[in-house]
């Protein structure tokens, strides 16, 4: 029998919260959703967590808040991100919410335990200022955090725990039971402890992966995921003629600049794009193998990013190699560059097509 078939039953309603050390309980009386989660209880650049300017990030909230309502098991999430779109903002408020809400063990596993140490105290404490799970922990109901990268989320029933880990020590992929298993920056994990990692979900009922990174090369890590699940695009419409835009696959040639101002445009009407109007479509049908759900989340989709800084950095991109960085980082399209490997099948396309080196533009 298939693992997507088994598992927790279907919840209608919403589940209680358990209290904290006996008193009332941290969030009400009721369980709120992911998406009311992270805008009441995550910050973000500064102010609350909100979904203007990164519209895109609402669905697969909405996706993963889904899973979580339902009990749904064995699901995969799998997220080709550009660089600094709000996805791992979006990931760690999932992590505190699968542990301080819903109850579960998560581990969020990065490339190596520096790594692990740095984001925990940059990145996961500064979400936490003048939140409610901040002000548990300043009363000390909480135990905090180990150096380690521990959370702990006690309750009348028992504990659940967040784990903030690097990937690269082999003890911290096969030493715990996970609910939840989030792996940031995929591209750097070591696949091999990325493969063990994957047995720590074999007790939970619910069996819960999310992946996410920038990434790099074709074929592979992350981009392989995305491959093997769904393929979800960001198409946004366009008003003028109705045909709608992957805008990532249409750079540069969408770059409009017109009395000193850089807009996104068409390329059949010329009409102005909105990026934030867009809609997930899927290219392959999700439950297809095993990779479930995946998401390309380019940096044009989300508005908040600045459209000038974009352009700026692709002009600035004069060689190759920082074409191929601008390729990963703000198109989310993997682009070896000058890490491409020699393989059979580049061989074979150098005898079937002539080639020629190009001069670097002055």
């Amino acid at each position: 029998m298939s693992r997507l078939k088994v598992g927790l039953p279907r919840k209608r309603n919403p589940q209680p919260i358990p209290t904290i050390a006996g008193g009332e309980p941290l969030f009400g009386r009721e369980a709120p959703s992911l998406l009311a989660f992270l805008e009441a209880e995550v910050r973000a650049d500064g102010g609350p967590f909100t979904f203007a300017g990164r519209e895109a990030l609402r669905e697969i909230a909405a996706h993963l808040d889904g899973i979580l309502r339902l009990g749904l098991p064995g699901r995969t999430v799998s997220v080709l991100k550009g660089a600094q779109v709000g996805m791992t903002t979006l990931a760690i408020g999932l992590a505190l919410y699968a542990a301080a809400v819903r109850r579960l063990n998560v581990g969020y596993f990065l490339p190596d335990q520096d790594f692990a140490g740095r984001f925990d105290a940059t990145r996961i404490r500064p979400l936490l200022r003048g939140s409610k799970l901040a002000q548990a922990m300043r009363d000390g109901r909480w135990k905090g955090a180990s150096p380690k990268g521990l959370l702990e989320f006690p309750a009348p029933r028992g504990s659940r725990f967040l784990y903030v880990l690097g990937l690269r020590d082999i003890g911290n992929a096969i030493s715990l039971p996970l609910d939840v298993l989030m792996r940031d920056e995929v591209d750097d994990l070591p696949p091999e402890n990325l493969k063990w990692s994957e047995d720590r979900l074999d007790a939970s009922r619910l069996a819960l992966t999310v992946n996410l990174a920038v990434g790099r090369m074709p074929g592979e890590g992350i981009h392989a995921m995305y491959l093997r699940g769904d393929q979800r695009r960001w198409l946004v419409p366009c008003f003028g003629c109705g045909k709608e835009w992957a805008l990532e696959e249409e750079w540069p040639g969408i770059l409009r600049e017109e009395e000193g101002t850089l807009r996104l445009a068409c390329p059949g009407c010329a009409a102005s794009l909105s990026p934030g109007a867009g809609r997930w479509s899927p290219e392959a049908h999700e439950g297809k193998g095993e990779g479930g759900r995946s998401y390309r989340l380019p940096q044009l989709a989300v508005p908040a990013v600045s459209l000038e800084r974009v352009a700026a950095k692709w002009r600035a991109a004069r060689l190759p190699g920082e074409r191929a960085r601008f390729r990963c980082a703000s198109l989310a399209l993997p682009d070896a560059g000058e890490m491409q490997p020699l393989t059979r099948a580049l061989f074979r396309r150098l005898r079937e097509a002539p080639c020629f080196l190009e001069e670097v533009p002055a």
